[in-house]
């Protein structure tokens, strides 16, 4: 399965039952959407960020006092709310690898991590969506729950070189369908 694949043909029933059949295809993107914006020439910008992601990614880094699970969270929720799933998970792998850049920590990214939180919340977007990024939190609190994942990946592949540098498919039960 390659890097950008995410399961999406998955079901999600009371609250952890689930059924998996495939994967999605890789996001297709017009010339217009691929365009890149590097502001002020600052050639840390990675190819792929638009200014609109990145107005996105600094909201919520200018108003938070760090960038832990609730604004990964949040900014999966924001690049939901303007792209398909498969476009809003390349936004999120860039925007996120640009932050651990920025900080020296680009060994802390997590490709299979980072994937799977952004299909959890496109799940619970079409089921149980919101408003506003607090109302959704307050319909579906089991997200802020950062341990929700192990109910699909073991330890030991969740945290496996592998499954860090590269999306892997869930050892414990299938991710949840999108609809």
């Amino acid at each position: 399965m390659s890097r950008s694949s995410i399961p999406s043909m998955i079901s999600w029933t009371s609250s952890i039952a689930l059924i998996v059949e495939a994967a999605s295809p890789d996001c297709q993107r017009s010339p217009s959407q691929r365009a890149v914006v590097d502001p002020g020439g600052d050639a840390r910008y990675p190819p792929g960020v638009r200014e609109r992601d990145l107005q996105v990614l600094h909201e919520i880094l200018d108003t938070r006092d760090g960038f832990g699970h609730r604004e990964h969270l949040e900014l999966a929720w924001k690049y939901l709310s303007l792209y398909p799933v498969d476009e809003a998970a390349e936004v999120m792998v860039a925007a996120i690898r640009r932050v651990a850049a920025l900080h020296g920590a680009d060994d802390k990214y997590h490709e299979t991590i980072t994937r799977a939180w952004l299909h959890f919340v496109a799940v619970h977007i079409q089921r149980w969506g919101a408003e506003s990024f607090d109302a959704f939190v307050e319909r579906n609190p089991e997200l802020l729950d950062r341990k929700l994942i192990e109910h699909f990946y073991s330890r030991e592949r969740l945290f496996s070189e592998p499954a860090r540098a590269a999306w892997t498919i869930p050892d414990v039960r299938p991710l949840p369908a999108l609809t």
